[in-house]
């Protein structure tokens, strides 16, 4: 079973949508997909950060 939450995107909409404005696959995917890419390479960039000498890299982001 999938889990999911509701998240409140006001303000970021746009963002969103132009955050890989550049490939054309990019408009292709759901709001729903994209949300989920971002927060998959986002996820992965913290766990590198930890991995690394930097492991404030998280706290950095969420700033």
């Amino acid at each position: 079973m999938a889990d999911r939450v509701t998240v409140d995107i006001e303000g970021l909409r746009e963002e969103i949508e132009t955050a890989y404005s550049s490939n054309p696959l990019w408009a292709e995917l759901s709001l729903s997909q994209k949300l989920r890419r971002l927060i998959s390479e986002w996820l992965q960039e913290i766990k590198a950060g930890q991995q690394g000498s930097n492991p404030r890299q998280a706290d950095d982001r969420t700033q």
